[in-house]
Formats: structure tokens, sequence, C-alpha cells
């Protein structure tokens, strides 16, 4: 097997819990109290755009959450989107320790709409630990969409099997692996520093 040169991390379910998923939009319902699956079909219609970049969080919201009339704001919706992240410090761990060894290019590869991205990266202190960021609404397409597999390797100008993507979802490792890239799905986050070891890698 090539040696890994490029390790590319998913954030949500990997190093950060999710940032808009569907528990958090089900508990957005329930504290604000409005009718969740009404939103929730107006969010399958945009959620698309706004992962890639062609919709802001402004056209996110008018959208899904205030097409009718509200008794709270815009601004205390944000808020709490904001406030769903959170890190998982295992992983963090690991990758204090990926980094301090200097011996990969160690990026992001990640669905996330660009506001929620942004925040992320500077809540988290993400560049302390990626050199890159290629995230679909960077790259206006989104995993498990083969072309942004294709993008990163055009861009890092590094063969695809000197890359590794670390990813909890299936189809997205499935789709990397068809694209030449070596895997590591990880459908159970605490178990990362125990996979990378296993890979050598650590």
């Amino acid at each position: 097997m090539k040696e890994i040169t490029h390790l590319f991390f998913d954030l949500g379910g990997v190093c950060l819990t999710n940032a808009w998923d569907h528990i958090s939009r089900e508990a957005a319902a329930e504290l604000f109290r409005y009718d969740f699956q009404e939103s929730e079909e107006r969010h399958k219609i945009i959620v698309g755009e706004f992962e890639i970049g062609e919709a802001s969080i402004k056209d996110y919201l008018n959208e899904a959450i205030f097409f009718k009339k509200r008794n709270f704001s815009e601004k205390e919706f944000v808020e709490f989107m904001e406030n769903q992240s959170k890190a998982h410090p295992k992983s963090f761990e690991a990758l204090e320790k990926l980094r301090s060894q200097n011996r990969y290019n160690i990026s992001v590869l990640n669905n996330e709409s660009i506001e929620l991205n942004l925040f992320r990266i500077e809540k988290f202190g993400l560049r302390n630990y990626f050199t890159n960021f290629y995230s679909s609404c960077f790259l206006s397409v989104a995993k498990p969409n083969l072309e942004i597999y294709r993008k990163v390797l055009q861009i890092t100008q590094t063969p695809a099997n000197q890359c590794l993507l670390i990813d909890d979802r299936q189809p997205n490792v499935e789709a990397a692996a068809e694209c030449g890239f070596q895997i590591l799905h990880l459908p159970n986050v605490d178990e990362l520093e125990e996979k990378l070891v296993e890979k050598g890698l650590i």
C-alpha cells in the first residue's frame, strides 16, 4: 500500500458534532415552538444549495424558518444553530499527536454551509490543526459526489493512493475509495486514535 502523505478529516461526526443535523433541527422546533414537519419539508428544498454555498444562511432561514411571522428573531435562531457545535476532545488529542509528528499534510474535507463552516473554524481554532479546508461551500460540490474528491486531487496535485479520508459516513468513504483514496470509516468517533494507530499513522 502506498505511503500516506495527505490526511483529510471530515468535521461533523469526526472532530466536532454535526452543525445542523436532524437532531438539532428537532431541538430548535421544540425550543422555539414551531411545526417541525412543515419546516423540515422546506429545509429539504434548500439544504442542497445551502451546503454548496449557493444559498446564504439568510436565504436558508427565509425559506425554512421565517417564511411566516415568528415570535423569535433571526439573531436568536442563528445563536441556537451555532451553539449546537461541540468538540470531540479525543479527536483533538489525536490531531495534536499527528501535528506534532510533522509527517502529513492534514486538511478538512467536509460538507458545510459557509457561515456555519467559518464559525466552526474560528470557534474551535481549526487553523491550528488543518492546513486547508476543502469544504462543500468553497468547492461548490458536496460529498459523496465524486467531483469533490476529484477537485481535491486536482488542487493538491497528489496521487489518490497517498490520500486518506477519515469520515463517519459510509457513502462518503465509498465514493472516496472509488476515486482511489485510502479510507478510514469511523462510525464511532471514540475509536479515532485507535484506528490511526492500527494504520501506523500515530
